[in-house]
């Protein structure tokens, strides 16, 4: 029966392998360019609590943050990281 789960889960390492590389390239890809982005929309929040409109500068430099590398960009890092994970354990279920 175990070795009918172990060739079940043969076809999972690859399509995992690929899928974790795609992720981290994406995740790469989305910290370049969200942290330019981040550093405009951070900018449009100053200068809007400097003109007085203190909720939208707020809401603004939230979203700043959400965008920049330490947001969304490091959830999907971090996806990335489990999909890897999952893909190494998958590797040695089948080899031991």
């Amino acid at each position: 029966m175990k070795i009918l789960l172990k060739i079940v889960a043969v076809p999972f390492v690859p399509a995992l392998a690929i899928l974790s590389l795609a992720m981290k390239f994406f995740a790469w890809l989305s910290v370049r360019i969200f942290t330019l982005i981040s550093f405009i929309i951070g900018i449009g929040g100053v200068a809007l609590l400097f003109k007085g409109d203190i909720a939208a500068g707020v809401g603004v430099i939230v979203i700043a943050v959400l965008v920049s590398p330490f947001g969304i960009p490091a959830i999907a890092e971090a996806l990335a990281e489990v999909i890897d994970s999952a893909n190494y354990s998958i590797k040695g279920f089948i080899t031991g």
